[in-house]
């Protein structure tokens, strides 16, 4: 009985995440999320991303990165989802990540990221290959996927 009950619970927990998440970008949208980090910052880079497809597909990426600082690991990481992206030619993806930095740069709502002229480059031409992209900035605490594969990466590092 407890175990149905629990069933129930997180059956519930994921038809309200999908309702969420349905109006950000449709039925038929993909999702991502991208999180980078540095340690120290600067220091050695680590990445992280989620990708979500509309039918269950679910890619993760979580890898080491270089060394930077955490604009370069959250610019890393956004360049990498957006590169697993291109091949599967979704109709419409929303990207989201917690560095506004990087998504005020990449909007070009301002450009406080100096010296990421070519990762800036780099993202605009791998976004200019997909049909509809959105970029949204979320809060730190709705992209833990993102960060625990960030996280992952950085300790997998020798």
């Amino acid at each position: 009985m407890v175990s149905e009950v629990a069933a129930r619970k997180a059956q519930l927990r994921r038809e309200r995440h999908a309702a969420k998440h349905q109006d950000e970008g449709g039925a038929l949208a993909w999702r991502g999320w991208f999180d980078g980090s540095a340690h120290p910052n600067p220091g050695r880079l680590g990445i992280g991303a989620l990708l979500l497809g509309p039918n269950g597909e679910r890619i993760e990426i979580s890898e080491p990165a270089g060394d930077g600082d955490s604009s370069d690991a959250e610019y890393a990481a956004l360049t990498a989802l957006l590169r697993a992206a291109v091949p599967l030619r979704p109709k419409q993806l929303l990207l989201c990540g917690d560095s506004q930095v990087v998504i005020n740069d990449v909007l070009g709502t301002t450009r406080t990221a100096q010296g990421l002229a070519s990762q800036r480059t780099a993202v605009l031409a791998l976004m200019e290959q997909l049909p509809q992209v959105s970029l949204r900035w979320i809060p730190r605490h709705r992209n833990g996927e993102a960060d625990r594969l960030s996280q992952l990466a950085i300790a997998s590092l020798p």
